[in-house]
């Protein structure tokens, strides 16, 4: 009888919430409809194609968003319905109950206080909301939140965003950090932020940064490979309250994402050139990017072409000239590391005398098939990481296929990247020659 007792209370509980959840939403719904800055939603569109858990706690189901199958499936692990998730327990005081539906009902109306996640180091990290001043410790992560429109909440930045990224403006901000170097923990206190984002390649010591930093939220969170931006984005939306941006971001990449994928997916390997990705690392050794390298190794994957450097180990390998040529790729591509032989102010003129000077500089490459056919290509670094890895991705592929993407201008897709996401017109040359039409 009294367990009989408890599900009906447990029942009541829970339909109690979901009219609670249901009422709540119906006026943000119609703020929706008058274009309400509060009508946000935890669903960014991303795509058919994504397979990832979204680590925010209230994502119940363990898929892709938060949304109200969350709060149903919370209330079926209520009801012994269903088993567990880690996820389930949004609020994050280990165990599920009928104020994680609460939570879970928040999240989804943008109306929480905190938020718990599970960062790109698997640290669960809870954050309080709103988060209205920001410091990323990384340039490039730097992009990706001003593309989302986060500028205003940012207070504090990476030295290499200024030597590297000024394009971008913030040039007032100041430097909290030496890119690979350290995090002068000092500058951030006295700016005292809401949240700090630390890049994946510094991990493992984010522990120790956050020691250094009581009080404040430290996460580790990339938004700069392909393999992790989406799910990155979707959670850099929800804590910098920029849900709906993000999704824009993310439905815009993954627009010309598919374009390649399915005009690609079905080559045959005879009909996919072979390519050597140097690594330009500015010194005399010679480095082929494979395809296990996270950024510019998988950027160049799926563009419908061979790279000469798989099953080598590593990320990057070094090689020699004698096996590049014996290899004798179809096509070339040279990664220009920093961004600064190419980019804003860059003219075709000087990539030209470039790619001279590369060439020139590797004796016995004319007989390889890339350079005998002028098929040896230069690309930015910044054009295949971050937000803009899908304009290298397009680049790839038109270079490797031109009669598949005649319809596709990876130069105009950078126009237009830069126009909508950050109100830019830039002159300057990040790849060269262009595609072929």
């Amino acid at each position: 009888m009294k367990t009989k007792t408890k599900i009906v209370a447990l029942f009541v509980e829970i339909v109690v919430v979901l009219c609670g959840v249901f009422l709540a939403g119906l006026p943000v719904s119609a703020s929706a409809a008058e274009g309400s800055p509060e009508a946000t939603t935890a669903t960014a569109t991303a795509g058919a194609g994504d397979d990832f858990v979204l680590g925010i706690y209230g994502n119940a189901n363990e898929d892709d968003t938060i949304d109200m199958r969350d709060i149903t499936y919370a209330a079926r692990i209520i009801l012994w319905l269903e088993e567990e998730t880690e996820l389930a327990d949004a609020n994050n005081d280990g165990r599920v109950s009928v104020a994680d539906m609460t939570q879970i009902g928040l999240i989804i109306l943008g109306k929480e206080s905190e938020l718990t996640i599970v960062d790109s180091a698997d640290r669960i990290v809870t954050v309080k909301m709103p988060v209205e001043r920001l410091i990323p410790t990384d340039y490039r992560a730097t992009e990706a939140e001003l593309a989302i429109g986060a500028r205003d909440l940012i207070v504090g930045v990476d030295r290499a965003f200024h030597e590297r990224m000024a394009e971008f403006g913030l040039e007032d901000l100041p430097e909290v950090s030496e890119h690979s170097k350290f995090v002068d923990y000092e500058a951030v206190l006295v700016l005292e932020p809401d949240l700090v984002v630390l890049p994946t390649w510094q991990a493992g010591s984010a522990d120790d940064v956050a020691e250094h930093l009581p009080g404040i939220p430290v996460i580790v969170m990339g938004c700069t490979k392909k393999e992790t931006i989406v799910p990155d984005l979707k959670t850099m939306g929800m804590l910098l309250g920029k849900r709906d941006e993000a999704g824009a971001l993310i439905e815009w990449t993954q627009k010309y994402d598919g374009i390649v994928e399915e005009r690609t997916e079905d080559l045959e390997p005879e009909e996919m050139p072979t390519f050597y990705y140097e690594y330009m690392s500015g010194s005399k050794k010679w480095w082929a990017i494979t395809p296990e390298d996270s950024s510019a190794g998988q950027v160049a994957e799926g563009c419908g072409g061979r790279n000469i450097a798989a099953g080598q180990p590593g990320s990057k390998v070094e090689v020699q000239a004698e096996w590049v040529i014996k290899q004798n790729p179809d096509v070339m591509f040279c990664d220009l590391m920093k961004g600064f032989e190419s980019g804003p102010g860059k003219t075709e003129e000087e990539m030209q005398e470039l790619l001279e000077e590369i060439l020139a500089d590797r004796p016995g490459f004319e007989a390889v098939e890339a350079v005998k056919k002028n098929k040896v290509y230069l690309i930015d670094r910044d054009l295949i990481s971050g937000p803009r890895w899908v304009i290298g991705h397009c680049y790839f592929a038109k270079w490797l296929h031109p009669e598949l993407f005649s319809d596709i201008h990876p130069e105009e897709m950078h126009d237009e990247y830069l126009s909508e996401f950050h109100d830019l017109e830039l002159e300057g040359t990040w790849a060269y020659p262009l595609p072929q039409e």
